[in-house]
């Protein structure tokens, strides 16, 4: 079966080795695209920092290298952005939704303000965040996503079934006209969930 892995960055070596042994084919087609806002960041004041996503940790690298509070990320690969750049983490999230990591997260370091680097659009209310933690958030946007440019006469003459690879609800929207009933969706992280459940009522069974 073809897989259609829609994440900004590649897949990794791992993934497509998975996919292989299966007999899948996996093309990697971007669903978004982002720019840089350009924000200052300034974290004085802060005694920690929230990475939203690795390019997140590649825009604000330098001001975090010479951040002396404690890093949380959204997940896994956030955090091996940072420690790629010599910037050590406290925890990384579950990437099923910040807001439900943040009480994990002040087990292993109480905290009291945070600086929040994510795209512009994010899925947490970080005004419910910081009620239900008992912490300050402030948001530094370090950058925007839209929907990115894609084949559109190869997309409609797919073979279908094939398996879909979503990991945010902006992905969904972009690319949702190309899904059939009989493809496999495969959604990852909170947003990805929320927004499937919003389309055509016909497509709900390909979530798998």
């Amino acid at each position: 079966m073809l897989v259609i892995d829609t994440k900004m960055t590649p897949p990794t070596g791992e993934m497509l080795a998975k996919e292989a042994q299966v007999g899948n084919e996996v093309w990697h087609v971007p669903a978004l695209q982002y720019r840089p806002t350009g924000i200052s960041i300034d974290l004085s004041g802060f005694d920690a920092a929230f990475l939203g996503s690795p390019r997140a940790v590649n825009l604000a690298k330098d001001v975090l290298k010479n951040f002396t509070g404690v890093v949380f990320t959204a997940g896994n690969r956030t955090a091996q952005t940072l420690l790629q750049n010599g910037i050590p983490v406290a925890a990384a999230g579950s990437e099923n939704g910040a807001g439900k990591d943040f009480p994990h997260f002040l087990k292993i370091r109480k905290v009291q303000k945070v600086a929040w680097i994510s795209a512009a659009q994010t899925a947490a209310d970080l005004e419910q965040v910081a009620k239900e933690n008992s912490i300050e958030i402030q948001h530094f946007a370090v950058y925007e996503t839209s929907a990115a440019p894609v084949d559109e006469e190869k997309f409609r003459t797919l073979e279908h079934p094939v398996a879909w690879n979503f990991y945010s609800g902006k992905a969904v929207l972009a690319l949702k006209r190309f899904i059939r009933k009989e493809d496999l969706v495969h959604l990852y992280g909170a947003t990805a969930e929320a927004a499937f459940k919003n389309v055509e009522p016909s497509l709900q069974s390909a979530f798998v």
